[in-house]
């Protein structure tokens, strides 16, 4: 790169940011000055945590739902109004149980420690810290927010439930030292559907939030707001209904909709022109595609895989929804035959991932006697992520695709034929019968 194109590279990102007045409101990870939709929500947890007051102390707040439901967001909002300390830790950022722990005592102030110095010790620093956090503080009520919790879970050899244990005992230890401590964990899963312990379940109660997805109407108050503090000249309110629309179309996804408020703005600014409905349709595609980018050049062979397999049933079937049987049996076919398969469970999991990931979406079906098990459907183009999963492999798909149906309407238009000419044969039988 020489100076001209970076002064060309300069001038197109000051003219894409020419439409904004403050574009920190279209950040969807900053918690807002007022909660839209999730009063009640927020006032369970705060029942939740101010219940020491009254000498209940509720060990650990399970908090799940949808992913853009506002979880992350109304946890920080309601830590930071209250006054009492807290540690929010995000754990997609570690890749074991061991790395989880790391990252609280890094977001605490403390250097990681070597996986030499052992998870006991660990838990001694942070007890130490959270007790010097509260003396220091004077409060009484530490609050430790574990967001992304179900990453833990992927660590099967790091013993996850006896992390979550730990957690628990020092929950227990700081009561006895007259200090409290909340454990708040935030997931898209309950937290019944982890393999946690006995000794775990009997002691964390069932103090849990459930976070439905936004209402379209919530969608558009959240979105209405920011546009009025993020852009200089005020937003047509049809334009702003049609984003909420969209990103209510599968979910209510409070994030999405920002995201996609935000790249529209991008691509008026750049046009010179003020947000128009084509501008959010044109954000749709920009942010599906890089998104798929970004999740897929980061997954390993078999997520890509697993993207593969659903994506292949839903293009060629013109099917929506698919079980897990069915996609792993599709991901059988199209591994490498020189590649160890992984196994249904862990292919299972990985399947969760692609909804954690939107690239997907889940529901749980009753199969009557069999119990209920989980249906998956693709939230983006089959053909966006073929062709980023396996460019090489992908066009064999499409082309097996456009032979079958070639097939279907030879196979019609072969019937019609064959009916026109019985109809031309036995045309006085059909006039009797009315037909």
């Amino acid at each position: 790169m020489d100076k001209k194109e970076l002064r060309k590279i300069v001038g197109d990102v000051r003219k894409q940011n020419s439409i904004f007045s403050n574009k920190s409101f279209l950040d969807s990870l900053m918690v807002p000055n007022s909660i839209v939709g999730r009063e009640s929500e927020s006032k369970k947890l705060v029942d939740y945590l101010l219940s020491y007051e009254k000498g209940l102390v509720v060990p650990l707040v399970s908090i799940y739902g949808r992913s853009g439901s506002g979880k992350s967001t109304i946890v920080k909002f309601v830590c930071e109004n209250l006054d009492l300390d807290f540690c929010y830790v995000n754990f997609r950022k570690a890749k074991t149980v061991f790395g989880c722990i790391n990252l609280i005592l890094s977001e605490m102030g403390h250097p990681n420690l070597k996986n030499a110095q052992g998870i006991n010790s660990a838990f001694l620093i942070l007890e130490g810290l959270i007790k010097e956090t509260l003396e220091k503080s004077g409060n009484s009520l530490f609050v430790l927010c574990l967001d992304e919790f179900d990453t833990l879970f992927y660590d099967k050899r790091g013993k996850p439930s006896d992390f979550v244990y730990k957690l628990v005992v020092l929950v227990e230890k700081l009561r006895t030292l007259k200090k409290h401590m909340c454990i708040v964990t935030i997931s898209n899963k309950v937290l019944s559907e982890f393999n946690l312990d006995d000794r775990v379940i009997s002691r964390i109660g069932a103090s849990e939030i459930y976070f439905d997805s936004y209402s379209q109407s919530d969608v558009l108050k959240i979105i209405r707001n920011r546009a009025k503090k993020s852009f200089l000249k005020k937003i047509d309110d049809d334009v702003l209904q049609h984003c909420a629309n969209i990103s209510s179309e599968e979910h209510g996804d409070a994030r999405r909709a920002i995201d996609l408020l935000r790249t529209s703005g991008e691509i008026a600014g750049i046009e010179n022109k003020k947000i128009s409905k084509r501008h959010i349709d044109e954000a749709v595609s920009q942010l599906q595609k890089n998104q798929i980018t970004t999740i897929i050049s980061g997954g390993s062979y078999h997520f890509r895989l697993a993207c593969a397999a659903l994506s292949r049933l839903t293009y060629v079937n013109d099917e929506g929804w698919h079980s897990t049987s069915d996609l792993f049996k599709q991901y059988q076919q199209i591994i490498s035959s020189d590649t160890r398969q992984i196994s249904y469970r862990r292919f299972s999991e990985m399947l969760v991932e692609l909804v954690n990931s939107g690239i997907a979406v889940s529901k749980t079906e009753s199969r009557g006697r069999h119990g209920y098990g989980s249906q998956f459907k693709l939230s983006v183009d089959p053909d966006l992520i073929g062709n980023s999963c396996f460019p090489d492999w992908w066009p064999s798909v499409v082309e097996s695709k456009k032979r079958k149906d070639d097939a279907i309407r030879s196979m019609k238009a072969l019937k019609s034929l064959s009916f026109g000419r019985r109809r031309s044969r036995f045309g006085n039988l059909y006039g009797d019968l009315g037909l």
